[in-house]
C-alpha cells in the first residue's frame, strides 16, 4: 500500500484530558510511525469526525463522567452508522460493567449516552491489564487497526519478516547490512516498511526514506541528513551541495545504534554519499537498501541480499479476493477467473491489487472481458517502473531482453545464448544484467520471465509504429499473415506469373509464426526485402490443427542474416539455391519434404545444430560436411537416408540421433567427444572399435536388431535395451572396469550372467524384461540400483551391502531372499512374486525390522540419516502370521513411559489392495497426537513405494509396504520433555498419486500396523503396538445386528464421552476438531481425552485435515441411538433431560418473506452442518418437516425478545451470503 493511500486514513483518538499526554500521545506517535495521520481531541470536533476514517475511544473513569467526551462519542457513533467506519474501544482502567452514563437533568440526553455506551461496549475492543504495560497495549491496538485498514498489506508479510530476521542473525555483531531485492511491485517497500515499524523502536536513531533517489534529487544530501538526524547532529555546516558530504560530529553518532532504510535505490553513488562508507554508524546499527537492481548492493558493499519471494497461490487468491470482492471470498463461480488472474500475476502483490480493483464491482462476464483487456496493456505504474529499468540497458542488453520477451521465454538458456552469440551480442554478461535487474530469471537451466515483464517488452515493440512491416519483431499470426500472404492468385487458384515485391520490411529482425488455424499461400519473395531478419520460426502449437503454409510459386529468397531457420512441414524439396547460410546457427526443419538441403558447397562455419527428424524424403546429408563446429545432428525417422558422412573430424559433436534410419547399414568413425549416440532401428550390423573405447560416454543407445551376440567392452555407460539376439555375456571384464551404468532390459534370450564382482565402478544394473534370465553368479560389490522385474531368477546371490534400490516385481520363480542383509535401502519391491513363500517373506521383514534400530543409530552417529527407510512387499493374507496387522486404514497406538523416553521413530506396515494399474503411486501418512496439556500436534509425510518416474506395475494380490520415517516423531514443539507426551498417537494412511492427491477406488488400504523403534545405549528393541478395537467388522452385519453392536459400544461409554458423542453426531458432523472443542468448552463440558476415546472405539474418524467424520454406518443409525438416550442437559441448562422438553428456535431461510420463528421439539428436527457463526451464536442448517431452516439452540434463560431479534438479523445476513 503506498503512502498516498495511507494519507487518506486519519485516526481520531477520543479521550479525557488526563490521558491526552500519556496513553493517547503514545498511540498518536505509534500511528504516525506507521505512516498514518493521527490526532487527539481536536477542537473542531464535527469537522474532524467527518474527516476521520478510524476512531479510537479511550474509556476511563473520567471519560464516562465527562459530558463533552460523551457528546463526541454520540457523534462518532452516528458517523459510524452512516459511513460504516471503524471504531475501536479501549477500556483503560475500567471494565465494561463500570461504563455507565452519569445522571443528567435531561432524560433524553442520558438515554442517548446510555445507548451510545452500550453500542460501544458491544464492539470488539481492548482491555488494559496489570500484567501488560501501556507499551504492549499501544502495540496491540496499532497492529490491529493497521491490519483492519490495510488487510492486503499483511498477506505474506510475517513469514518474509521471519526470513529477514534469520538472514540478519547470520551476520556478526557490528554494522549489519542487508539488501532487499525483487521485481517492481513484488513488495520490497511494503516489507521494508513493515520491518522498520517492527524494530525501529529498539534503535537510538532511525529513518525510512521512501523513493530515496527522488528524495536525494529534490532535497540534497544536507537537507536529508538534517531532516532525519537533525536532533542528534544539532548543527550541520550550511555550505553543502547535494554530493558533498558535510563533516559530521562523529562523537555524536559513532556510539549510537542507528537504523537506516533507503528505499528504491537506483544510483549507488548517491546512496554511498549518504551512508558515508558506514563510518559514522555505531556498533549494532543496521543499514537496509531496497532495489530492483542487484548491482546496487554490490557497489554499496552489501553482501547479504534477501530476494522477495512471490506470493504463493493461497496468498495470491486471498489478496485478489480482498481487492476484488472486499473479502476473502472464493465462490466457485468466481474461482476459475480468480485462478486465471493469480496465475497471470504470478504472485506479484501490486499487480494482484491493481487487477482486483479494476475488476471490482463487475459481473463475472464483465470481469472476464476486462481481464482480457488488462492483459494487453501493462498497468501504468508497472510500465513506468519497467521502462525506467529498460532505459538503463545498453543496446545489446535491450536486444536480448526484447528477443526473450517476444520469442525465447521458456527456452533452454544455453540454446538461447548460442543464438545470441551468433547475433554478435554478449549473452553471458547481458543475461546476467537482466537477471540482476529482475527482468528475467534462470531456473532449471531455463530462461523465465514474468508475464507482466513479457507484456511490457511486447508492448514496447508494438508501440514502435502502427505499420506492421516497420516493427522489428513479429509474433502475432494475423499480422504476419497480412505481411506474407500471396493474394495475387487467379480465381481458379492457379498462380499468376507476377507478384508484388514486399516493401518496407527491412526493419524486421524476427518472425515467429504459429500456423495453427491458419491456411494461406506465401509469396515467393516474401522474405526478399528482410535484410535484417535474424530469426525465422514457422511452427504449430496445436497437434490437433495441423495446417501447412503453401508455397505454390516456390520460395526465391531467404535472408543472409538468418541465425535461426525453423520451419516445420517445409513443403519444398530444397532450400533456395541462392541462400547463403553463413550466419546460420540452427537449422530445424522437422517433417519437411526436403530431399537435400542445397546444392554446392556452403559456408557453415557458425552452424551448431541440425534437426531434420522425420524428413522422410531426405536421401543425403553430405551438405553438412563443412560444419566444423556442429554439436548436434538429429536425423531420427529419416527413413530414406542412405548414408551418414564421416564425423571423426567434428571435435565439437556431442549428439547424433539416427534412430529409425533403416537404410543406414554402416557407420564410420565418430567424434571422440560424442556423448549421445542413438542407432536403434538402423541396419548397422557392426560398430567400429572406437565406439567401445570412448572415454567420455554418457549415453550409448544401441537398440539394434542384428548386432553381435557377444560384447566385451565399453567404458562408462552401455545401453543395449531390446537387443533381443544377445544370448551371452562373456566373463572377461578387462574392458569393463570403468563401467558405471549397464542397461540390458528386454534382452529376452539372455539366460545367465557371470560373476560381476570385479566391476567395482558399476552402480546401476538394468535386467528387467530379460524373461529367460535364470541365474546371476554374483553382483558388483558397489552396486546401488538393481532392476530384475519380470526375470526368471529362482535364487538371488548375496546382495551387496551398498544396494539401495531393488525391483524384483513379478519374478514368479523366485523362492527365497538372501538372509543376513543389514543395509538401510531406499526402495525394495518383491510384488507379485507368487512362488515366494510366506515364511521367506515374513523372516525377511522381521529380520530387517529387528535390525532397523541399530541401523538408525549408526546413521545418526554418522549424521547421514537424511532419507526414509522404505520397503514394499507382496504378502498373501495368510503370510502375515508374524506381523500382526489390524483391518482398516488407521491405527491408534499407546506409548508407554519407557517407550517415550527412548523413542527414535516408527516403522509402519500398510497393506494395499490394487484393483487396477496405478502410476507413481504413493502413501500419505498422517500422524496426530496431543500433549498432556491438550495442545494438538500433527505431522505428515508422503512415501514413494517405487523409484521416481518408475511406473507401478499392475499386481494381482495385496501388497505390504513397510516404511520407517524418523521425521514422524511425536514431540511437544520446543519442549523436549517426553513426559509431556500423551499416551495415544494416531496414524492414518491414504493412497495418493504423483501430485499427492487422494486416489479413487483403484487402490485401497486394507490393513495397517505400527512398530515402535526405541534404543537405549547400544541395545535396540522393536515392539509391535496394539490397536484398539475396530468397527470395520460391523459392515458385514445386518442392520439390526449392527445397530445392536453400536448400542453396546455406546452404552459402554461413560456419561462425559456419551455427551460428547451426542454433540458430534447431531451438531458437529464434518466439523474441525478445533471448532468442536471451542464450542464444547463454551458450555462447560470437559473434553479431556474424549476425542481419543471415541476414536479408540472407532465411533468417529478424524481426517488428515482435522475434520470429524463419523463412519457411514453411524451416520445412518446413530440418530436412533441418540433419540433412545437422554439428550444431555448441558445443551439446555434450564430444561429437563428428556428430549420432549428440549426446545430450539428456528428461522426459515428458503423464503423471501420475513423470518418465521417458532419453538419446536427436538424430535421433529434434523440438524445438519453449521452455516455460520455470528454475534448471536452458532447457526446450523436443519430440516423441520419439509422446511429448510436455520437453527440455534437456546436455553430458556436466553429465550427473550432481544435474543430472537439478534438471531433473526443473523439469519437474514447469512441468507444474503448464500
Amino acid at each position: 500500500m503506498g503512502d498516498d493511500n495511507k494519507a487518506t486514513h486519519t485516526i481520531y483518538i477520543n479521550c479525557e484530558d488526563t490521558l491526552r499526554y500519556s496513553l493517547a500521545s503514545h498511540l498518536s506517535m505509534a500511528f504516525r510511525r506507521k505512516g498514518l495521520s493521527a490526532f487527539v481531541n481536536s477542537k473542531g470536533t464535527q469537522d474532524v469526525i467527518e474527516q476521520g476514517s478510524t476512531f479510537v475511544v479511550l474509556l476511563s473513569i473520567n471519560f464516562v463522567s465527562s459530558a463533552l467526551c460523551l457528546n463526541k462519542l454520540v457523534r462518532v457513533l452516528e458517523w459510524r452508522m452512516e459511513n460504516g467506519l471503524l471504531v475501536v474501544p479501549v477500556f483503560y482502567g475500567v471494565s465494561p460493567s463500570d461504563v455507565v452514563a452519569p445522571e443528567h437533568e435531561s432524560a433524553d440526553r442520558r438515554r442517548e449516552w446510555t445507548n451510545a455506551l452500550q453500542e460501544l461496549i458491544e464492539l470488539p475492543g481492548y482491555h488494559s491489564r496489570e500484567e501488560h504495560s501501556d507499551c504492549k497495549l499501544v502495540e496491540e491496538i496499532v497492529e490491529d487497526v493497521y491490519e483492519k485498514l490495510f488487510p492486503t498489506e499483511q498477506i505474506g508479510i510475517s513469514s518474509r519478516l521471519l526470513e529477514i530476521e534469520l538472514l540478519l542473525c547470520k551476520q556478526p555483531w557490528g554494522i549489519r547490512r542487508l539488501g532487499i531485492w525483487g521485481m517492481p511491485g513484488i513488495g520490497k517497500t511494503t516489507l521494508a516498511r513493515a520491518f522498520f515499524d517492527q524494530v525501529s523502536g529498539g534503535y537510538e536513531a532511525s529513518c525510512f526514506i521512501k523513493h530515496f533517489d527522488k528524495a536525494f534529487r529534490d532535497k540534497g544530501l544536507h537537507r536529508l541528513l538534517a531532516e532525519h538526524f537533525g536532533e542528534i547532529l544539532k548543527e550541520l555546516p550550511r555550505l553543502c551541495n547535494s554530493f558533498t558530504r558535510p563533516r559530521l560530529p562523529k562523537h555524536k553518532l559513532n556510539k549510537k545504534r542507528t537504523l537506516v532504510i533507503l528505499d528504491d535505490v537506483h544510483n549507488p553513488l548517491i546512496a554511498e554519499s549518504f551512508l558515508g562508507g558506514f563510518h559514522w554508524f555505531g556498533p549494532g546499527s543496521l543499514i537496509i537498501i531496497t532495489s530492483r537492481d542487484k548491482q546496487v548492493f554490490r557497489l554499496c558493499q552489501i553482501s547479504h541480499v534477501y530476494e522477495v519471494r512471490s506470493l504463493n497461490m493461497n496468498e495470491s487468491l486471498q489478496l485478489f479476493s480482498n481487492c476484488a470482492f472486499e473479502k476473502d471470498m472464493r465462490a466457485q463461480n468466481f474461482m476459475e477467473l480468480s485462478k486465471k488472474v493469480t496465475e497471470y500475476a504470478n504472485g506479484n502483490p501490486l499487480v494482484l491489487g491493481l487487477y482486483g480493483r479494476e475488476l471490482k464491482g463487475k459481473k463475472l462476464l464483465e470481469m472476464e472481458t476486462a481481464f482480457l483487456y488488462l492483459k494487453k496493456r501493462t498497468p501504468n505504474k508497472i510500465y513506468d517502473l519497467l521502462k525506467s529499468t529498460f532505459e538503463t540497458l545498453n543496446d545489446s542488453e535491450k536486444n536480448i531482453f526484447l528477443d526473450i520477451a517476444c520469442f525465447f521465454k521458456g527456452e533452454n538458456v544455453n540454446y538461447v545464448m548460442q543464438l545470441f552469440e551468433g547475433c554478435g551480442f554478449f549473452p553471458h554478461d547481458g543475461i546476467d544484467v537482466l537477471v540482476e535487474k529482475c527482468l528475467v530469471t534462470i531456473s532449471e537451466n531455463t530462461v523465465k520471465m514474468h508475464n507482466l515483464v513479457q507484456a511490457f517488452g511486447q508492448e514496447l515493440i508494438n508501440g514502435e509504429t502502427a505499420q506492421i512491416e516497420r516493427r522489428r519483431r513479429l509474433w502475432e499470426p494475423r499480422n504476419i499473415k497480412v505481411l506474407l500472404e500471396d493474394d495475387e492468385l487467379e480465381g481458379n487458384g492457379d498462380p499468376e506469373a507476377t507478384y508484388t515485391r514486399p516493401l518496407g520490411t527491412e526493419d524486421i529482425e524476427g518472425i515467429f509464426l504459429d500456423r495453427a488455424n491458419l491456411i494461406f499461400d506465401v509469396k515467393p519473395g516474401a522474405f526478399e526485402n528482410m535484410f535484417n531478419l535474424r530469426f525465422l520460426k514457422i511452427y504449430s502449437s496445436s497437434y490437433k490443427y495441423q495446417y501447412e503454409l503453401c508455397l505454390r510459386k516456390g520460395l526465391e529468397y531467404l535472408p543472409y542474416e538468418l541465425r535461426l531457420l525453423h520451419w516445420e512441414n517445409y513443403p519444398l524439396q530444397s532450400l533456395p539455391q541462392d541462400f547463403d547460410p553463413g550466419h546460420l546457427v540452427e537449422l530445424n526443419m522437422p517433417y519437411s519434404q526436403l530431399q537435400k538441403l542445397w546444392g554446392g558447397t556452403k559456408n557453415l562455419e557458425r552452424l551448431k545444430m541440425v534437426r531434420l527428424c522425420h524428413s522422410q524424403q531426405l536421401t543425403e546429408i553430405d551438405d553438412i560436411c563443412k560444419a566444423q563446429n556442429i554439436e548436434l545432428i538429429d536425423l531420427q525417422g529419416c527413413t530414406k537416408l542412405q548414408s551418414f558422412p564421416a564425423t571423426g573430424q567434428f571435435k565439437h559433436l556431442r549428439v547424433v540421433n539416427l534412430s529409425g534410419c533403416r537404410e543406414i547399414n554402416s557407420f564410420p568413425e565418430v567424434s571422440p567427444n560424442i556423448e549421445e549416440l542413438h542407432l536403434q532401428g538402423t541396419s548397422i550390423r557392426e560398430l567400429p572399435i572406437s565406439i567401445v573405447t570412448l572415454s567420455r560416454q554418457d549415453k550409448l543407445n544401441l537398440e539394434l536388431s542384428n548386432l553381435l551376440t557377444e560384447f566385451s567392452g565399453v567404458s562408462d555407460a552401455l545401453n543395449i535395451e531390446q537387443l533381443t539376439s544377445l544370448v551371452k555375456v562373456v566373463s572377461s571384464n578387462k574392458h569393463l572396469g570403468k563401467l558405471i551404468f549397464l542397461n540390458m532390459k528386454y534382452c529376452s534370450h539372455l539366460r545367465n550372467l557371470p560373476d560381476m564382482v570385479d566391476l567395482e565402478s558399476l552402480r546401476v544394473l538394468h535386467l528387467s524384461g530379460c524373461s529367460n534370465l535364470k541365474s546371476i553368479q554374483g553382483f558388483p560389490r558397489n552396486l546401488k540400483e538393481l532392476y530384475l522385474a519380470g526375470t526368471a531368477i529362482k535364487e538371488l546371490p548375496q546382495l551387496p551391502q551398498s544396494l539401495e534400490v531393488l525391483n524384483a516385481h513379478s519374478c514368479v520363480l523366485l523362492k527365497s531372499i538372501p538372509s543376513g542383509f543389514k543395509q538401510l535401502p531406499s526402495y525394495y519391491t518383491f510384488s507379485d512374486c507368487s512362488t515366494l513363500s510366506s515364511q521367506a517373506v515374513s523372516e525377511f521383514v522381521v529380520n530387517v525390522l529387528s535390525n532397523v534400530g541399530s541401523l538408525v543409530r549408526e546413521y545418526q552417529q554418522k549424521q547421514e540419516l537424511n532419507r526414509s527407510l522404505a520397503f514394499s512387499f507382496m504378502v498373501p493374507s495368510h503370510a502375515n502370521n508374524r506381523c500382526t496387522l489390524q483391518p482398516g486404514s488407521s491405527v491408534m497406538i499407546r506409548l508407554g513411559p519407557s517407550w517415550r523416553s527412548m523413542l527414535m521413530g516408527f516403522a509402519m506396515l500398510v497393506e494395499v489392495a490394487f484393483s487396477e494399474e496405478a502410476i507413481d503411486f504413493g502413501l500419505r501418512c498422517v500422524c496426530r497426537w496431543n500433549d498432556k496439556e491438550g495442545v494438538s500436534y500433527r505431522l505428515e509425510n508422503t512415501f514413494s513405494c517405487w523409484t521416481g518416474g518408475e511406473g507401478v506395475p499392475k499386481v494381482q494380490k495385496d501388497n505390504l509396504f513397510v516404511f520407517c520415517d524418523l521425521s514422524l516423531h511425536p514431540s511437544c514443539g520446543e519442549r523436549k520433555d517426553p513426559d509431556l507426551l500423551a499416551d495415544l498417537v494416531v496414524f492414518e494412511f491414504f493412497p495418493v498419486n504423483k501430485q499427492k492427491q487422494l486416489l479413487d477406488g483403484s487402490c485401497t488400504v486394507t490393513k495397517c500396523g505400527v512398530y515402535v523403534i526405541t534404543a537405549a545405549n547400544e541395545d535396540t528393541s522393536l515392539n509391535m503396538t496394539q490397536r484398539v478395537s475396530s468397527l470395520d467388522h460391523t459392515k458385514k452385519l445386518s442392520g439390526s445386528e449392527a445397530e445392536e453392536e453400536l448400542m453396546n459400544i455406546y452404552d459402554g461409554l461413560d456419561m462425559k464421552d456419551k455427551n460428547l458423542f451426542d454433540y458430534i453426531l447431531c451438531l458437529f458432523n464434518n466439523e474441525e476438531t478445533d471448532v468442536v472443542a471451542r464450542h464444547i468448552d463454551s458450555i462447560g463440558l470437559e473434553i479431556g481425552s474424549g476425542f481419543e476415546a471415541l476414536a479408540d472405539k472407532s465411533l468417529i474418524h478424524i481426517s488428515p485435515y482435522g475434520v470429524i467424520v463419523p463412519p457411514h454406518l453411524l451416520q445412518k443409525l446413530g440418530r436412533g441411538i441418540v433419540r433412545r438416550s437422554a439428550w444431555p442437559s448441558t445443551l439446555l441448562p434450564d430444561s429437563s433431560c428428556g428430549s420432549s422438553s428440549s426446545s430450539v428456535v428456528m428461522s426459515k431461510v428458503d423464503m423471501d418473506s420475513d423470518c418465521l420463528d417458532s419453538e419446536i421439539l427436538w424430535e421433529d428436527l434434523t440438524i445438519g452442518v453449521r452455516i455460520g457463526l455470528g454475534s448471536c451464536g452458532t447457526v446450523y442448517r436443519g430440516l423441520w418437516f419439509e422446511y429448510d431452516v436455520a437453527v440455534k439452540m437456546f436455553s430458556k434463560q436466553e429465550y427473550s425478545e432481544e435474543v430472537i431479534t439478534s438471531f433473526r438479523q443473523e439469519v437474514s445476513f447469512m441468507k444474503k451470503l448464500r
